[in-house]
């Protein structure tokens, strides 16, 4: 277990733990599991979007069911992430990104603005979607298919960097 010590008081140390740090691992891989989960499910809903731009509506019902998924699975990717932020804040960031990789530590922060950003738009697109058809509202596709193509960047945009900030420190010592 990983305790930060503080400024010694007398002959004892002041000693705490951060939230939820023995959990840190677990809750890392859920993080990637669910990740996965969003991957395929944007990709291969962006694909039958592109199929709507062909004309080609036959497979509605399996994108919608896509946009849940996606959506469900941000939304718990999301909150994964800020439940393990504070251990990553101490462990990672302060004791090794930014004294030693300053540029990582902005790399970070410019991949969690464009997070804080697609959560957002994800609720604009679920609720388009929710409410589109696209055979019938093709009017509507002009808002539809940019979004969910901005949104597949913002979402493999966050993974590779996520998975390259991985790879400098993995894990803490």
């Amino acid at each position: 277990m990983l305790f930060l010590e503080t400024e010694p008081v007398g002959l004892s140390t002041i000693c705490f733990m951060i939230f939820l740090e023995k959990f840190y691992s677990l809750l890392l891989l859920g993080h990637l599991f669910v990740t996965f989960v969003l991957l395929g499910s944007m990709t291969h809903g962006l694909l039958i979007v592109i199929s709507y731009l062909r004309g080609k509506f036959n497979r509605q019902k399996l994108e919608l069911f896509y946009t849940k998924v996606s959506l469900w699975s941000y939304v718990i990717v999301y909150v994964i992430g800020a439940l393990i932020y504070p251990a990553y804040r101490i462990y990672m960031r302060q004791q090794y990104f930014d004294p030693q990789l300053p540029w990582a530590t902005g790399l970070f922060e410019v991949k969690e603005h464009w997070g804080a950003v697609g959560l957002a738009m994800f609720f604009v697109f679920y609720f388009l979607r929710k409410n589109l058809q696209p055979a019938e509202d093709k009017d509507k596709l002009w808002l539809y298919v940019p979004l969910c193509f901005l949104l597949n960047i913002i979402v493999w945009y966050k993974v590779v960097v996520g998975c390259y900030l991985t790879l400098l420190k993995g894990s803490w010592s």
